[in-house]
């Protein structure tokens, strides 16, 4: 996680209408780097997602041709993004999610324009485009999918709830939220995804003890997310992806959004890394405070990423069935051994059974 505000005084940081976002600061992380898998199950078809934080702030914003303002110079850039769009092409996924992307969407979407439909770009961070409360009018949410698929962008909804417009990671100054996708895929599937971005936290907040005001805006995100599915739950199987911000031990995921899901009888819920790499075991609420590990490269909680991928499977329509998980730290690197991104890319492929609706 990256603290900026002390590069330059507090005052001109407001002055200039607070320019710098964190909603991508925090640090993805996982020990793994390994394919899992798991016996096919017969299902009729394959499907392969990704959620990816491309890191799209812009590396400096120009305050009135007097200042260059440092916001993210470590991330990608105009450099770097194209080999992101280039390693996302190759990769081959079906459907891409992606948050963070601001400020280099032409150089995300190079090579992937070829062979994959899009959704319309969220726009950049721009100082004129901005509501009067000082918050960005862009989600930083955007898909890709293969031509083969029929997508449609069927809502766009945001959080009814943030926290920290100058400080706490500074998740108010942007209208961050979810966006839900009606997908059909080439062999005629149905599938309902959702691609989201949560409030972050603040490294030093975290670590003092400070982010309650941070995890109570996430969870609140969490139950708005879980009301809304709930509404729109039909036969079709749901899966949840994005930049969470969310481990188990610090966020009460597994009580207040699948527990409550599960309850209503309608659907099963589950978290693929949960039930593929941790055997089904979802790890308890640490009554203390909750950062990464000392030492991680990034950002890992006892190997669980910030990112995630679940999955629902309603009661009496199409099932999935994950046969795979893969945390890309090895293949997503600038030339000098770096990552592209401060996050790494998390894939899934399902199979699904029993998809005619």
């Amino acid at each position: 996680m990256k603290d900026l505000t002390g590069r330059i005084p507090l005052y001109f940081i407001i002055g200039c209408l607070c320019i710098l976002s964190s909603c991508g600061n925090e640090k993805s992380g996982a020990d793994d780097n390994d394919i899992i898998d798991v016996e096919p199950t017969g299902a009729e078809e394959l499907f392969s997602v990704v959620t990816l934080n491309v890191d799209g702030l812009p590396k400096s914003i120009n305050i009135m041709d007097l200042y260059d303002f440092s916001v993210n110079e470590d991330g990608p850039g105009a450099e770097y993004t194209p080999r992101i769009s280039r390693y996302l092409a190759d990769m081959n996924y079906d459907f891409i999610s992606v948050q963070e992307n601001f400020n280099y969407d032409p150089q995300l979407y190079s090579s992937l324009s070829a062979n994959y439909d899009r959704d319309i770009w969220p726009g950049e961070l721009d100082l004129g485009k901005k509501t009067t409360d000082f918050r960005f009018i862009t989600d930083g949410l955007n898909a890709f999918w293969k031509k083969d698929i029929t997508a449609n962008r069927a809502d766009s909804v945001s959080w009814t709830a943030s926290y920290g417009k100058f400080n706490h990671a500074w998740d108010a100054i942007i209208t961050k939220g979810f966006r839900r996708y009606d997908l059909i895929l080439s062999e005629g599937s149905k599938v309902v995804i959702y691609n989201m971005h949560m409030d972050a936290g603040d490294d030093e907040d975290e670590a003092k003890g400070l982010d309650g005001p941070d995890r109570r805006a996430r969870m609140s995100q969490w139950r708005q997310l879980r009301d809304y599915i709930l509404r729109h739950l039909d036969k079709r199987p749901v899966i949840i992806m994005g930049d969470l911000n969310s481990w188990y031990e610090r966020d009460s995921i597994k009580i207040q959004f699948i527990d409550e899901i599960e309850k209503t009888g309608r659907a099963t819920v589950s978290d693929v890394w949960i039930e593929l790499v941790k055997n089904g075991s979802y790890p308890e609420i640490f009554d203390g405070i909750v950062t990464h590990d000392p030492g991680s490269v990034d950002w890992s909680r006892n190997g669980e990423l910030l990112d995630k991928i679940l999955y629902i499977n309603p009661k009496g329509g199409a099932r999935l069935y994950p046969m795979n998980i893969f945390i890309d730290h090895e293949g997503y690197q600038k030339d000098d051994g770096t990552p592209l991104g401060d996050h790494s890319p998390l894939s899934v492929t399902f199979k699904i059974r029993n998809q005619a609706l």
